[in-house]
């Protein structure tokens, strides 16, 4: 099996499994290393695509706060961006959004700007907002159930960070 079919089977994998556990709608910003996915999750049940990490949030705390489970595709630089919303709604409230954030590493050169993803994780560290590490070696579906398990279950904010390796390079 190639490295490319292994990683759009990751993508279709993980947008499957993200719907199956029943997250909608989806809200993002333009991010390089999501691309992938927010095509697949456009394709399967759309995503409403908006032009700041802040209203991405905002949008999704509103769908939370009646009732829905959604969840917002992020930049590395996203909760970053996104502070304000975060820190005084979404963390203090427990609203139950889940954040996917790309995030840059070492293995990925053309990675956005790395102090930034690493700043934005420690942004959601500070707010409480507990991080899952998406692994595209293990199966998806285990992965998402642990974050399934804080947003829907416990009722937490919760975010899935995505190595920007995860999909392999859009050609």
């Amino acid at each position: 099996m190639t490295y490319f079919i292994q990683n759009a089977q990751v993508v279709e994998e993980l947008s499957r499994e993200l719907v199956a556990a029943g997250f909608s709608p989806f809200v993002g910003t333009q991010c390089d290393a999501l691309a992938r996915l927010t095509e697949a999750l456009d394709l399967a049940v759309g995503v409403l695509t908006v032009p700041r990490d802040d209203n991405a949030v905002g949008i999704a705390a509103g769908v939370a706060l009646a009732g829905g489970y959604p969840a917002v595709l992020l930049r590395n630089s996203g909760p970053g961006n996104a502070a304000d919303v975060i820190g005084t709604v979404v963390a203090p409230h427990e609203v139950p959004v889940l954040l996917v954030m790309g995030i840059g590493g070492p293995a990925d050169p053309a990675a956005d700007n790395l102090a930034m993803a690493r700043i934005s994780e420690q942004v959601l560290d500070e707010f409480g907002i507990e991080s899952v590490p998406l692994d595209p070696s293990l199966p998806a579906a285990a992965q998402v159930a642990v974050v399934r398990g804080i947003v829907r279950d416990q009722l937490r904010p919760a975010a899935l960070l995505v190595p920007t390796t995860a999909f392999g390079r859009v050609a």
